[in-house]
Formats: structure tokens, sequence, C-alpha cells
């Protein structure tokens, strides 16, 4: 396994986080120790590739880095793992929901089932499939693979040429976001939208359209099907993955 590092967030140190740093260690991984505060997490979190939060009975009166930790998880897709009582989980699960948490341990902790579950989560394969996916509809294949470029190391890309194309595909796989061309030639991007609207396995995907136009009647057609958003085809890389960012966000507020 390649080296990863460990921030391991606590209020103060005790036996058991000395043990816990040292079991990290001995399995491979870099340790970072902070304390439970904003100052110390900040210059520290871009190092970490997942984040460990040992909870202890007074863990409400952080509250202030509680909700900084939900933030990190909302907006940067880190990964946090909580270690605690249960009623400090219970206590954290007040700030952080527990769908932003990569994973929940109730203390005493087993040593070596807790370096198992962080070995798992931090396999290339679970990373990979721990990405959100989307399907790219397009028929220009020039700009499929320029698409895929630009978001394959942040995203799992699909790819389909035709609106049946892109149905088929999705009858055996899953995404989170389609990205549709609303100007293709033989069925149009907003027919696509109601076939893919139209299909049981479909019909709850966000739909994104990219659209080479951008004058005010052709994006009032756009909007009129009522789609997730739409971004101009013409849009530099560093915009397309910000606003990305921000739908994804969105959704995980919404959740």
């Amino acid at each position: 396994m390649p080296n990863y590092n460990v921030l391991l967030i606590r209020r103060e140190i005790t036996f058991m986080v000395n043990a816990l740093t040292n079991n990290l260690k001995q399995a491979g991984y870099e340790v970072q120790e902070v304390s439970l505060n904003v100052k110390e997490i900040d210059p520290a979190k871009d190092n970490a590739d997942v984040m460990l939060l040992y909870a202890d009975n007074e863990i409400r009166d952080s509250q202030s880095t509680l909700v900084y930790l939900k933030d990190l998880c909302l907006e940067q897709n880190r990964l946090l793992i909580l270690i605690g009582s249960k009623p400090e989980i219970e206590d954290v699960l007040e700030f952080i929901p527990t769908h932003l948490l990569a994973d929940i341990t109730e203390r005493p902790l087993d040593m070596n089932f807790f370096i198992e579950k962080i070995n798992a989560l931090m396999d290339e394969d679970q990373i990979e499939k721990r990405k959100k996916s989307i399907l790219l509809v397009d028929d220009d294949a020039s700009c499929l693979m320029l698409l895929k470029e630009w978001l394959k190391d942040d995203y799992r890309i699909g790819m389909a040429r035709s609106g049946m194309q892109a149905i088929t595909w999705l009858a055996r796989n899953s995404v989170d976001l389609i990205l549709l061309d609303y100007e293709m030639p033989v069925t149009s991007g907003a027919q696509v939208f109601e076939m893919l609207k139209s299909e049981q396995y479909s019909r709850d995907i966000p739909v994104m359209f990219l659209t080479g136009t951008s004058d005010r009647d052709s994006i009032m057609k756009v909007m009129e099907l009522k789609p997730a958003g739409y971004m101009l085809k013409n849009i530099p890389q560093k915009t397309l993955l910000s606003n990305l960012d921000k739908f994804f966000v969105g959704q995980k507020y919404n959740t």
C-alpha cells in the first residue's frame, strides 16, 4: 500500500490517542496530530488523505470546529472518520450529518479491525468508486474526448454519442449527473432529455445541458425543460470544474 497521510484531530493527548497513532504508523501511515481547533487543522488539512476525529466527552465545546469540519466534507469532499463513545458520536452528529462521514467507529477500539477499515477506505479501487460519476452525451467525438480529459481526474466518466447510446448505457450503469449536448443533429438534446425522463432508471438523474448558443431566446428554451442547469460549450476547464463542484455541494446540502 502506498504511504497515506492521516490527520488525527483530538482535544487532548491520551494513552488511547498515542496507541492509535503508533498503530497507524506501524501500518505504514504518516500521522500528524493536531488539536481540535481550526487554527491547527486548517494549515494541515491539505496534506491529509484522511482525517480522524477522536471525540471525547467535551466535544460539544468545539461547535465552531465541528461546523468547520462539516464544511470541509461538504465543499472539499474530505474523508472524515469519527471515533467516539455512543454519546460523543451523537453529539458530533448534531453538527456533522452521518452521510458526510466516511466511517463511524465506536470506542473501545479494536485496533486491528480499525486499521483494516482504513486500509479498505484508502484502497485505490475504493477511492475511484467514491468519485462522482458523470455521463457525457455529445455527437462530437472530439468534444467528448476533451471533456473526458478535463474531468477524468475528479470524476468517473461514461460517454455516449447519441440519445439511444445514452439510454442503453444507463440501462446497465448508474451515474450522478448527465452532461447533455443541446444541439445534437439527429435527436436533439431536448428530445434526449424527454427520453431520459421517460425511463424509470434515468428519470431521477440530474441533467445539465451543454449549449453552444448564449442568446437569451436559446437559453430560455433550454431552461423551459427544467434541467439541473446549463453551461456554454466554450466554458474554460477551471470554470467547468468549479460549476460541477458547486452543483454536487448543493446536492449534499439538500440531502
